[in-house]
């Protein structure tokens, strides 16, 4: 029994380690693809306004870091942020960061990720809640035009 205490420490240190390093690493190169993150409503809010008036469509990306579908989701957000870089704003709000609960709140956001559409008149056109298809988020895409 004393050896299988012994494997059984080890392993848990072993994976403790492995989850630091992790973090460190996570922290070190950082998540996400747009330094556009939003951490104060005031701040979400001239963002809207200011894509308002460039005539420029909104995707609001409601995430955490750590959640794995929101970091799948990561290739084709970068994708669509580049192929509609001039029609299209991609805003980030964390939801993990306690300066956007009340974004949250506001928005309803009850699961992530959650991208809000937002045309170019300010009208919401749509909000998909999980994983999507790249198909699926490009359809969302055009659509706001």
């Amino acid at each position: 029994m004393k050896k299988r205490d012994k494997i059984n420490k080890i392993v848990v240190a072993v994976i403790i380690v492995f989850m630091v390093i992790s973090l460190g690493i996570s922290i070190l190169y950082g998540f996400g693809f747009n330094p556009r993150v939003v951490n104060t409503k005031k701040t979400f809010e001239e963002r809207i306004q200011d894509a308002l008036k460039n005539k420029r469509a909104l995707v609001i990306d409601f995430y955490a870091d750590w959640y794995p579908p929101c970091r799948a989701m990561e290739p084709t957000m970068k994708n669509l942020e580049a192929k509609y870089k001039d029609k299209v704003e991609i805003v980030k709000v964390n939801v993990d960061d306690p300066k956007n609960n009340n974004l949250t709140r506001v928005y309803k956001i009850v699961s992530i990720p959650t991208y809000m559409f937002i045309n170019r008149k300010g009208i919401v056109t749509n909000k998909l809640i999980g994983y999507q298809e790249m198909e699926v988020m490009e359809n969302e895409f055009k659509r706001l035009f």
